[in-house]
């Protein structure tokens, strides 16, 4: 099963939304991971470059380092807070990015083992 098809069925999204989220968390992915984790997360991934490619596009963020910080401490969402704009966008709640997360994170997990899925939880988190 690929990764968007997990998500539809574990989300109960519509293969847009997953795409399109899916998409939004593996083009911060992309931006924080080294290259060579990266390219290894990509090789866990079928058609990542596709579904990179379904994310909106979404307005850079001018959210500080510490502003990240509080919110991640005050129950927010850090660094992912940006996101919110793209998974609106999507017709899905901020609140739904966690889930995304935590079964992007399973997904990976299962395809390539912790290693892989801890890198990916580090930048996502």
């Amino acid at each position: 099963m690929d990764y968007v098809a997990h998500l539809t069925s574990e989300l109960g999204v519509s293969a847009r939304q997953a795409a399109g989220g899916a998409g939004l968390l593996l083009t911060v992915a992309q931006q924080r991971l080294h290259r060579d984790d990266f390219m290894r997360l990509a090789d866990t991934i079928p058609a990542i470059s596709d579904i990179i490619g379904k994310a909106p596009r979404i307005a850079a963020s001018r959210r500080s380092v510490l502003t990240e910080t509080l919110s991640r401490w005050f129950g927010g969402l850090g660094g992912l807070a940006g996101l919110a704009t793209g998974f609106e966008t999507l017709g899905c709640e901020k609140a739904m990015i966690p889930r995304f997360v935590d079964s992007l994170v399973a997904f990976v997990r299962m395809k390539s083992g912790d290693e892989a899925a801890t890198l990916l939880q580090g930048v996502l988190r």
